[in-house]
């Protein structure tokens, strides 16, 4: 199995317990990406059900086609957590550093 993906009973933290049914195959997402330079470590991973891991990457990628500046017309097509976790990995990209606290 891919090393990205993750057989878990945990929640979906993107989605906060909304999935019915719930989601039973999540991923390891790491918020600041692999491939934008982010740490394979358990403080950059957050477990996600595939349809946010996939929303979460597509506003990411946003973030940095536009260097941040992501018009509301895109953002709010996202959920919460999904808007949460793409800024929060933009903002690790571009300091170069992992902070995954308030």
């Amino acid at each position: 199995m891919n090393d990205t993906l993750l057989k878990t009973t945990h929640p979906c933290q993107v989605h906060s317990g909304l999935h019915v049914p719930a989601s039973h195959l999540n991923h390891k997402h790491h918020v600041w990406p692999l491939s934008l330079g982010g740490p394979d470590s358990r403080t950059n991973q957050v477990i996600v059900c595939p349809t946010g891991h996939y929303n979460i990457h597509a506003l990411l990628d946003e973030y940095v086609t536009l260097r941040g500046e992501v018009p509301w017309s895109v953002i709010r097509r996202y959920a919460f957590g999904e808007r949460k976790y793409a800024k929060l990995g933009y903002e690790c990209y571009v300091r170069g550093d992992l902070v995954v606290g308030p």
